[in-house]
């Protein structure tokens, strides 16, 4: 369990808990992508193929993989979708693996693990989950078609990965994130906010490279004393929400394009995410949530209550009670309300 519930005694310091515990909430808009119901279709694909023989006889082959069948008929429409789903169930599955223990473990300050563990999710997985996002159709191909690793390894130098970054954002259509920066947390070599950068430093014990190099008389982590253990939970706890937030942004559109949402799960998980992103910074930078971009929210999804008919326009303690609860109470009689249906429309023009 990633929360940090009040009383438990942990390393991490008081300062840092109400950030861990956004990850650790965000962290579940990820594992129940896996778990929960809702997402059923993405682990089960339906086809009618009518009176196609030749395909009906091929699946019947009972050695047959259903994915050599639909690539032995050509259905590359079907296959797409088969795969589509399978990469992305997968890649989940296994980078929330990685994301857990290194939360875990960063609790515990032992940071050179804690930072080693997110290499892997978010400069490998996270990219290939980017170009599923941006063009499934060319994914599979170099992936499945084309076969050879070369053409899909996401540590290729051959990558634009600043590209793929940008095209990812403006496909999601969420406002908060800003490509550049996205970039430079996961890879640019020459910051210190960057995972590739703190990264090297975690797994290797002397690094050479300029932008990276181990200080004289030095030993990467190994002769940290508590200052450094200090700086490195808060260049944890800054930059991992940043990009669990992101991450389960990108895995959300992507399964909201080929699944149903008849809950609009997708415009309220986003909804939480910019809280939660609002909230770390507040936490983290001692910055303050963005008023300006709540009250145009508040003024969008105005909501009447079913009980009471009292029209909520919603405030800041609402907004955090939200993201925690999953429900909005009408400030009136205090029962739960749910958003309209023209609220959740003027979310998804939002928050995309």
């Amino acid at each position: 369990m990633l929360l940090i519930e009040k009383g438990d005694k942990v390393r991490l310091p008081k300062r840092y808990h109400a950030v861990n515990n956004i990850c650790a909430y965000i962290y579940d808009h990820l594992t129940e992508v896996l778990s929960d119901p809702y997402y059923s279709q993405m682990s089960q694909t339906t086809f009618e193929f009518g009176e196609d023989e030749e395909f009906q006889q091929i699946v019947k082959q009972s050695k047959v993989h259903i994915i050599d069948a639909l690539k032995t008929a050509n259905k590359k429409a079907e296959l797409e979708t088969v795969l589509t789903k399978h990469l992305v169930m997968s890649i989940v599955s296994d980078m929330t693996n990685f994301i857990y223990e290194s939360i875990k473990i960063a609790q515990k300050g032992k940071m050179s693990v804690a930072f080693a563990l997110v290499r892997k999710p978010f400069t490998d997985q996270l990219l290939i989950l980017e170009q599923i996002l941006i063009d499934k159709t060319d994914f599979i191909n170099r992936f499945f078609h084309n076969g050879n690793p070369q053409d899909y390894d996401p540590s290729s130098n051959k990558l634009d990965k600043a590209m793929i970054i940008e095209a990812a954002i403006l496909k999601l259509r969420f406002p908060i994130f800003q490509p550049k920066f996205i970039h430079e947390l996961r890879y640019d070599k020459s910051s210190k906010l960057s995972i590739n950068w703190i990264s090297n430093h975690a797994l290797h014990i002397v690094t050479n490279d300029k932008d990276y190099k181990t200080e004289n008389q030095n030993l990467n982590f190994v002769f940290s004393v508590p200052e450094d253990i200090e700086s490195y939970w808060h260049h944890f706890f800054l930059a991992i929400p940043i990009l669990l937030i992101y991450t389960s942004s990108i895995v959300d559109k992507i399964i909201f394009e080929i699944i149903d949402d008849k809950d609009n799960r997708k415009e309220l998980r986003q909804l939480q995410r910019l809280i939660g992103l609002m909230m770390s910074f507040e936490r983290v930078q001692k910055s303050r949530m963005s008023t300006s971009l709540f009250s145009i929210i508040s003024k969008a999804i105005v909501t009447e209550c079913g009980i009471c008919k009292h029209k909520n326009r919603f405030k800041k303690h609402d907004f955090k009670l939200f993201f925690y609860q999953e429900i909005f109470l009408c400030s009136k009689c205090f029962n739960p309300i749910k958003l309209h249906e023209d609220g959740i429309k003027n979310l998804s023009k939002i928050l995309g």
